[in-house]
């Protein structure tokens, strides 16, 4: 339980500090409360400790909030209103399972649509969070063993956590226990910045790989990645066949 309160007091601090840093310096068009929640669960999940580490990742994270939320905030209305549509045929599929939810971010379009989501996120600090905003329904796990029986759920969305495939994650393996959990004739929605390291032959072959047919892709918004390139966010949305 201390580390619980620990996590939180930290990410506490952390928002309180990104407030006072920020408020009335962000460009037009930007959610300050959306940057400040998002900006500091990032923070503390990469520093879990206040000191001269946090202070420093603290100070990159109010640059990098300067320079992009505007563009991170069109970017999600845009990614929102793209789901809001998608979404809207599952509401007479069933319960929806978020792999990778975060702090819950997408929580409100669920509750929009009047759909059950289940939330999967394998870090301490998310769990805290979406338990203290209200959710339920939330298992902690990693994305490559979800502790559920296979075909249990009619829609599967994994949001910016594929590209992240390295030896610490196996995107191809979460994929394929994406499969298993989805009923016959179910979808995935597969939402990532495709780059030059994770583009979209790599993005689809997994899908593919794990026996899902891709149908739609839509690219909904492109901004630069902070090293002189371009990322482009894309929606894949791909069915697991009808047994």
């Amino acid at each position: 339980m201390q580390t619980s309160l620990d996590e939180l007091a930290l990410y506490d601090l952390t928002r309180q500090r990104l407030r006072e840093a920020l408020s009335g310096q962000l460009p037009g068009g930007a959610d300050l409360e959306g940057t400040l929640v998002a900006y500091a669960y990032w923070v503390c999940t990469r520093v879990r400790k206040r000191g001269a580490d946090w202070e420093a990742t603290l100070r990159e994270y109010i640059g990098h909030a300067l320079r992009d939320a505007a563009d991170e905030s069109q970017a999600e209305q845009r990614e929102f209103a793209l789901l809001r549509r998608v979404l809207l045929t599952a509401q007479r599929r069933g319960r929806v399972l978020d792999v990778g939810a975060g702090w819950g971010r997408m929580s409100p379009l669920y509750n929009e649509l009047g759909l059950p989501a289940v939330y999967v996120e394998p870090a301490e600090l998310g769990m805290y969070l979406m338990r203290r905003s209200g959710l339920d329904r939330i298992v902690c796990s990693l994305g490559e063993s979800l502790p559920f029986a296979s075909g249990t759920f009619a829609t599967v969305l994994v949001g910016w956590v594929l590209h992240h495939d390295a030896p610490d994650l196996d995107a191809a393996r979460i994929v394929r226990e994406i499969a298993r959990v989805v009923s016959p004739g179910g979808q995935v929605l597969s939402i990532e910045p495709l780059n030059a390291d994770f583009d979209l032959e790599k993005w689809t072959r997994f899908l593919d790989d794990a026996g899902f047919r891709v149908g739609d892709i839509h690219e909904f918004f492109e901004m630069p990645d902070g090293y002189g390139a371009m990322e482009r966010y894309t929606l894949a949305v791909a069915a697991r066949a009808a047994d």
